[in-house]
């Protein structure tokens, strides 16, 4: 096993997903709480159509050039809006053609995910109870 930056591997998980590969990936920190924790193992699979919709969890790239796994919140023709699950603010705007894959998710998770976004209001509560157990 090697280590490298998140930069240098989201750089080559961009590459093998333009070239139809899919890519398994740690999660590191709490931004996707409480659907994937620090240290679960993600499948990132090349983008299909009709991926680009709200709930899916996408690996996006903006234009600084950092990566996130984030959720889609919102889909326009010129931008895809993410916010991570354990954020409550500091949404992310992307150009469609920077979603570069997206992270398959059973039905079961989309249906408790559409909750969870319904929840932005509140989410902060039971958002401040996951990290300190998940610290620990």
């Amino acid at each position: 096993m090697k280590t490298c930056s998140n930069s240098e591997f989201f750089s080559l998980a961009r590459d093998l997903l333009r070239e139809g590969q899919s890519v398994d990936a740690r999660v590191q920190g709490q931004s996707m709480l409480p659907f994937f924790r620090s240290g679960q193992v993600i499948r990132l699979r090349p983008l299909r159509p009709g991926d680009l919709r709200q709930g899916n969890v996408v690996l996006g790239e903006t234009d600084g050039g950092h990566f996130v796994v984030h959720r889609i919140l919102h889909v326009a023709p010129a931008c895809v809006t993410l916010l991570g699950d354990g954020n409550v603010a500091g949404t992310e705007r992307i150009a469609p053609e920077r979603i570069h894959g997206i992270v398959d998710c059973g039905r079961f998770h989309l249906m408790l995910a559409r909750i969870w976004l319904r929840l932005r209001p509140v989410r902060k509560y039971p958002l401040w109870v996951l990290k300190r157990i998940c610290r620990k």
